[in-house]
């Protein structure tokens, strides 16, 4: 019998034994068996994916002369090497904030012993930036070792998973690779040497990254990217250099090495300002700041030609009709297409409309980019539907015969209908009745009543309290501000809320002179 020591497993030996049992434990647990995740896979519980190459060819600098490296921002709490590095992470906000500094993936650490992530992280970051218009690829980083994991990660939302050639048998790296083909992700497959660099391209793997870290000692040495450059330099490869990045120098490097994206970690999760670290670490250019568009004015109740014209010619942006039987200013669909198409021949353009122009490409949550696609395309007076007591398939026949370009619903409107509307959808709601005012990708714009009963000043507050809070409290809200405006106190309105528009009704019978007086009123105050 050998009296010789026994030899120590090495961190990523460590990784994979615990991983396998946890991988035991999922299987065998009521609810998550494989023959439950493929169950929900074949109901397409999972969301839509996006392609990993073809967004990692996309960044804030793809249209440069000299494009920087794509940025895989990584959500990681703490490591095995560094211990806690940032355990107070939301990662649904850090993906957002990632997302709209032109990240094009999002890496999440789903490890949960070391790492500290699990794969409601992952699925929360995906859900966070899901109504973004290009949102980042999804990657879960782990240590997958079994179809299983790469089916849970489909199922949770990942658009990619990670193939690590260090800790599996070629065998295995080959059915893992083929299996996650067949979900439709191409994997990132990482090397850390020529060796193993060769098994990748053997595989096919169209990204590889190169981790600097060796995983058995976790060790980092920032030429281990640069000197497997040459093996893929002519052949159709997007390389990836991962770990120990941390300032511009070292993405200049890889840049004129011809590496195509960088992952960052544990830089991104340390830094104060994360949107100013990211565009010095890959000197991308400031976002452009955001116009000072002219604040819209919408006009509701419309119910004649005439009247619609005079108002098109005096600056309204939005002309309202109401379908509603009750109304004194009830239109039916015939007289509003009738009107609608005098509008559009006329050729009158909206007061505020800017020439015609593609919607600005800078990241932006989504209500700020449904105001950015309408106000940068929107060049007439646009034809609003508001709706009241009606059915889904009354406003959907309506949006055709009367050919509107917007719709009005208030919040009673089930939010399931709403993605069955074919135009953008404004949804009304009360000052004091909020709550899914700023849920992204459900209704396009939001439109708040104020209380009039109230005072002004109050209500005002209110509305601005609602614009400032912003998505993930970073992004202003675009808001419709409706209720009780007038000549006398709209400036004011627009100085404290900020709206991007206000609506005044032709319901409360005022004179056609009060509102284009009204109208003027807002356009002086711009």
């Amino acid at each position: 019998m050998s009296d010789a020591p026994k030899k120590q497993p090495t961190i990523l030996e460590t990784i994979y034994a615990q991983r396998a049992k946890d991988v035991e434990v999922a299987k065998s647990t009521a609810g998550t068996t494989p023959e439950d995740i493929s169950a929900l896979l074949a109901m397409h519980l999972a969301p839509p994916l996006i392609p990993l190459v073809d967004r990692l060819k996309r960044n804030p600098s793809s249209n440069t002369a000299s494009p920087s490296p794509s940025l895989m921002a990584e959500i990681k709490r703490a490591s095995p090497s560094k211990g806690p590095i940032a355990m107070t992470t939301n990662a649904a906000a850090q993906a957002l904030t990632y997302a709209l500094s032109g990240a094009s993936v999002i890496s999440v650490l789903t490890e949960p012993t070391w790492f500290k992530g699990s794969l409601l992280d992952m699925r929360l970051a995906r859900q966070a930036i899901d109504a973004l218009p290009d949102r980042p690829a999804i990657l879960r980083k782990e240590f997958i070792l079994d179809e299983y994991q790469i089916a849970e990660a489909r199922l949770h939302g990942a658009d990619t998973v990670l193939l690590i050639v260090a800790m599996l048998s070629p065998d295995r790296l080959q059915a893992l690779y083929a299996y996650s083909l067949s979900l439709g992700m191409e994997p990132l497959v990482e090397v850390n040497n020529a060796r193993e660099m060769n098994l990748a391209l053997e595989l096919g793997a169209k990204v590889i990254g190169v981790n600097n870290r060796n995983l058995h000692d976790f060790q980092v040495d920032m030429g281990t990217t640069s000197r497997l450059v040459e093996m893929v330099r002519e052949r159709d490869v997007i390389l990836c250099a991962l770990s120990g990045i941390s300032n511009p120098k070292d993405v200049q490097v890889y840049k004129e090495q011809g590496v195509r994206a960088v992952l960052v970690g544990e830089a991104l999760m340390r830094a104060a300002d994360t949107g100013a670290f990211i565009r010095d670490l890959l000197q991308w250019p400031e976002p452009e700041p955001e116009r000072n568009e002219p604040t819209w004015v919408m006009v509701s109740g419309v119910k004649d030609a005439a009247e619609a014209e005079s108002l098109a010619k005096a600056g309204a942006d939005m002309i309202g009709f109401i379908f509603d039987d009750t109304s004194s200013r009830n239109t039916t669909p015939d007289a509003a297409a009738q009107i609608v198409d005098i509008i559009r021949a006329s050729g009158l353009p909206a007061s505020s409309a800017p020439t015609p122009a593609a919607a600005p490409v800078t990241p932006a949550p989504w209500f700020t980019t449904q105001r950015r696609n309408l106000q940068s395309t929107a060049v007439r007076s646009l034809a609003v539907g508001t709706f009241r007591n009606s059915t889904l398939s009354d406003i959907l026949r309506i949006v055709a015969a009367a050919k509107l370009d917007l719709v009005q619903v208030d919040a009673s409107v089930p939010a399931g209908w709403i993605k069955h509307i074919p135009v953008p959808v404004i949804r009304r709601f009360r000052i004091d009745d909020t709550a899914d005012l700023a849920r992204p990708g459900v209704h396009s714009f939001a439109l708040v009543e104020h209380d009039t009963s109230e005072g002004d000043e109050k209500n005002f507050q209110k509305a601005a309290t609602l614009v400032q809070a912003g998505e993930a409290g970073k992004w202003p809200t675009p808001i419709i501000l409706s209720g009780g405006l007038t000549m006398k106190n709209v400036a004011r309105a627009i100085q404290t809320v900020g709206p991007w528009a206000v609506e005044i009704s032709l319901e409360a019978d005022p004179p056609a002179d009060n509102v284009r007086e009204f109208m003027a009123a807002v356009k002086n105050t711009q």
